[in-house]
């Protein structure tokens, strides 16, 4: 977000806690949302995709089964997975411990 003063253009901070996902419309350009997300022991996701936009998941702990479209893969703390917008997705904690993940949504038209 900015705010323009005579020829300048003053940027603000933005800065928020995650609860239940965050929010930017209005104040990100390409990045939607964000979430914090925790997957109990053979808790998952179930099979949904987004028309519009793409995400990233960050694995902070845990580990578990990822499948995007007919492709499966393990996954653990610091992987890093993409799945591109309209891509079929779910994950499945497959761990004896909670699986935590971060989610950054991004808008499809950047």
């Amino acid at each position: 977000m900015a705010v323009e003063h005579s020829n300048r253009t003053r940027h603000l901070m933005y800065v928020k806690q995650i609860e239940n996902g965050l929010d930017l419309t209005g104040i990100a350009k390409s990045v939607a949302a964000i979430y914090d997300t925790s997957l109990e022991p053979g808790q998952s996701i179930q099979p949904h995709y987004h028309p519009e936009s793409e995400e990233i998941y960050y694995i902070l702990s845990g580990y578990g089964i990822m499948t995007i479209g007919d492709e499966k893969q393990e996954i653990s703390r610091g992987d890093v997975v993409y799945i591109p917008a309209s891509a079929p997705h779910t994950l499945l904690n497959t761990g004896s411990v909670p699986l935590r993940f971060m989610t950054v949504s991004a808008k499809g038209d950047r």
